[in-house]
């Protein structure tokens, strides 16, 4: 039933695909290739940009307020502030993402000033890591050939009309029924399940973009015509002073640093993720019988924290994976913890037998939502003062290896409080 409604939404979405006035790669009618060569030229003389923006995202959980200023000196040289307000003040986030160039920062700051998280990266990753960061950001960073700024928002939307006015350009146009944005809204939503969701898929968008080149204002609706989210620039200042001090950072003394460069390196099944590098938080889940279990990371070892579904071949595979995992570190300080979105316990029930690790039920859904699983399966691997150093997603023949590799590489390293009274006791 899920599959089906998911279909319903993709192929709602099966949009204008292209006509005789298709003359690249976009499949944009020639009006569209024309205004974006236009827009091209004036980019190319651009040498830096200081911009402050607001943008609001009706989402599931309510609307996210964001607000945020961006100064860039192409191609790598940027700084980016976004402060995030969501749930009506209850979540509110600072995230600092700079790079001088060289070297390249992540940073996380809480609503008191305090850092509590940081990733960082050298220039062997910089190309990687700033297409990465552009394809998740605001679009308003040059990319690193300047002029193609706005390929990215291209791949996902296919503009259908244009007007030229005295202050720049205006675009309509829809979302990409084959779009990689599309993919990863389908990814989501098959995890999460149909929540009303289909209120909350894009599908026309309209923009408008300045004289120099620089967007203005950028809208999303959805399939109904319900107005999505909406980006508003506030300010732009084009080829004016950069302080260049504002591209460097040093990070607080005993702050856990993760190397982007290392997990650039590793498989694809290892992915980024907003607790990466944080503590993690309480486990709040249900044994089958229905009573509650409370699992506080750190307070026993090395843990490993899995979600999954029942339903999922792939995760089925993958728990076949988990359970001889569960078996080979028993007794050595490792816990293994496996949460299913399963409702029906009697179904939970059937999963567990043939296991040895034990399986838990997240009914109301918390832990999914404190956890923000977006995708299954998922693994946390946490290490003994409870921080989360690496996030898996997906399953394939060196996922079992490579959990394992992560597994020693945290058991063996030095507990400081331990180190502390073994001292004492000498």
């Amino acid at each position: 039933m899920r599959a089906f409604a998911l279909t319903l939404i993709i192929s709602s979405l099966a949009l204008w695909a292209g006509s005789k006035e298709d003359v690249n790669m976009f499949g944009e009618p020639e009006k569209i290739s024309k205004a974006f060569s236009e827009i091209a030229e004036r980019l190319a003389a651009v040498d830096c940009l200081d911009l402050a923006f607001t943008s609001t995202v009706h989402s599931l959980q309510g609307d996210v307020i964001q607000s945020g200023t961006v100064v860039q000196e192409p191609p790598y040289r940027f700084r980016s502030d976004v402060y995030t307000y969501a749930m009506e003040g209850i979540t509110r986030a600072h995230e600092l993402t700079l790079s001088n160039g060289t070297n390249g920062w992540e940073i996380s700051i809480a609503p008191n000033g305090k850092t509590v998280a940081a990733s960082f990266w050298t220039l062997a990753s910089m190309g990687d890591i700033f297409i990465s960061f552009l394809q998740r950001s605001t679009p308003y960073l040059l990319t690193p050939a300047k002029t193609n700024s706005y390929d990215g928002l291209r791949y996902n939307y296919i503009f259908t009309d244009v007007k030229k006015n005295a202050e720049g350009w205006d675009f309509e146009g829809h979302i990409r029924h084959d779009s990689e944005m599309l993919k990863g809204i389908a990814k989501q939503a098959s995890a999460m399940g149909a929540y009303g969701f289909s209120n909350f898929v894009p599908d026309k968008v309209t923009m408008k973009i300045s004289n120099e080149g620089i967007i203005k204002e950028f809208k999303r609706y959805n399939l109904y015509g319900r107005l999505l989210s909406q980006m508003n620039l506030k300010r732009a200042l084009v080829n004016t002073y950069v302080d260049e001090s504002g591209f460097f950072y040093t990070p607080p003394k005993g702050l856990f640093i993760s190397n982007l460069d290392i997990l650039q390196e590793l498989p694809s099944m290892y992915v980024n993720h907003a607790l990466l590098g944080k503590k993690a938080p309480d486990i709040k889940v249900n044994y089958l019988s229905g009573k509650d279990k409370i699992i506080k990371p750190g307070a026993k070892g090395v843990l490993v924290l899995t979600f999954f579904a029942s339903w999922s071949q792939l995760c089925r595979e993958y728990m076949a994976a988990i359970d001889k995992l569960h078996s080979k570190y028993a007794g050595t300080g490792v816990q293994f913890v496996n949460v299913s979105d399963q409702q029906d316990m009697k179904t939970l029930a059937a999963f567990q037998r043939g296991l040895n690790t034990i399986i838990y039920a997240d009914p109301k859904r918390e832990m999914v939502k404190t956890y923000d699983i977006d995708n299954i399966p998922k693994t946390f691997i946490i290490d003994k003062k409870g921080i989360v150093r690496y996030v898996m997603e997906g399953f394939n023949t060196a996922s079992e290896s490579e959990l394992g590799k992560r597994i020693d590489e945290l058991k063996e390293e030095k507990d400081e409080t331990e180190e502390k009274e073994k001292e004492a006791k000498k």
